[in-house]
């Protein structure tokens, strides 16, 4: 081209004189190369940013394993780092420690389908959520605990309050109804008088074996309703969280409540080690309760509600079904025993998410 155009021609419409057209040529040349350079940079820093592996490279590891070659050859091969070659093949070989491409692939799809993280959840798993809420007053901390032992489904309970705050207003105040706290946040009680109680026990002189860690520690209190009429017996065994309630009609006598609770705890035919209750009168005859029970009742200090904090957190529970002020009377032993049903068959994240009543099950086993 150079020979046949050694004197040059002169430029003109579509034409480029000899010179010019070397330097354009060079200058193209130079920014091709830069380009190419900066596209396989581009590619290397995408693929070590982006640690999921596709298809493709599962199928390389596996032919390369069956090769005998190093985990540095393949990382190098699929452009990944050592790491995340060693992760996968950990996490998807077989029993017998073999690496199969196919089967890597469905667990990795299984397990996308299990853990929703920031993509979409059917809907069938928010309507159920939400029924759980509605209609058995569970907490999305439990209903979470629960979906995720049970069905292998990882949803937080922030991610069930933001589902809440997402509906419509009216909907929204539907569910909240149903949330212990009605989705508020409320001031503890600030505990029982100072009373006078005869021989009375300190919990200072509790053992300190009766820590709630084996089945047989219980705590005791009332519920009174509006207008101080009315009153409901509970209890609560602190290791299963498996409780019982009782309306009491002779109200806060303390003999006669003191013969209740022995029933109770009889009936249930589970060991009574230790029973923590507060200062309130009706408990003045716990040396009934002691004597027929084989057991030591114990007694918390005044103003001191958290040192029995499982039967006030079960009270706050029971308030979701009996608000405060409620008018006793009208509550029938019927309702109380539906809601003494439905706290035992609550999941508790302190057992796993076990329910009480499946924790009392296996202690009879």
């Amino acid at each position: 081209f150079h020979e046949k155009h050694r004197g040059g021609l002169p430029c003109g419409w579509g034409r480029v004189a000899p010179k010019e057209l070397c330097v354009l040529l060079k200058q193209c040349k130079k920014r091709r190369k830069n380009l190419f350079s900066s596209l396989r940079l581009t590619n290397f820093v995408l693929q070590m940013m982006y640690k999921q592996l596709i298809s493709e490279q599962r199928y390389t590891i596996s032919v390369l394993l069956q090769r005998k070659c190093t985990l540095k050859f393949i990382a190098e091969t699929i452009k990944v780092s050592v790491s995340t070659v060693s992760r996968e093949i950990k996490r998807n070989s077989n029993e017998k420690g073999v690496y199969n491409a196919h089967l890597a692939v469905l667990r990795t799809k299984r397990r996308r389908a299990k853990t929703p993280g920031n993509r979409s959840i059917g809907q069938h798993v928010r309507t159920r959520v939400f029924g759980l809420i509605r209609n058995e007053q569970w907490s999305p901390e439990q209903i979470a605990g629960r979906l995720k032992t049970e069905e292998g489904i990882n949803v937080s309970k922030s991610t069930i309050y933001n589902w809440i705050s997402s509906c419509t207003p009216h909907y929204r105040d539907s569910i909240h109804k149903s949330l212990r706290r009605g989705g508020k946040k409320t001031k503890r009680n600030a505990g029982q008088g100072r009373t006078n109680i005869p021989d009375r026990i300190s919990i200072d002189e509790r053992p300190t074996e009766a820590d709630g860690r084996t089945l047989g520690d219980w705590e005791m209190d009332t519920i009174v309703g509006k207008n101080g009429k009315g009153v409901i017996l509970t209890l609560v065994e602190r290791k299963s969280c498996f409780m019982l309630m009782e309306k009491l009609e002779t109200g806060k006598r303390a003999e006669q409540l003191a013969d209740t609770v022995v029933r109770m705890l009889r009936n249930t035919e589970l060991p009574v080690r230790s029973i923590t209750t507060d200062n309130g009168t009706e408990f003045a005859a716990h040396k009934i309760i002691a004597s027929n029970l084989n057991t030591k009742v114990y007694f918390a200090h005044p103003y001191s509600s958290w040192e029995k904090g499982a039967i006030e957190n079960m009270n706050g529970l029971i308030r979701q079904y009996i608000p405060k002020k409620t008018d006793l009377n009208g509550i029938s032993k019927a309702y109380i025993k539906q809601i003494m049903d439905k706290l035992n068959n609550r999941p508790r994240k302190k057992n796993d998410f076990n329910t009480p009543n499946e924790m009392i099950m296996k202690f009879f086993k």
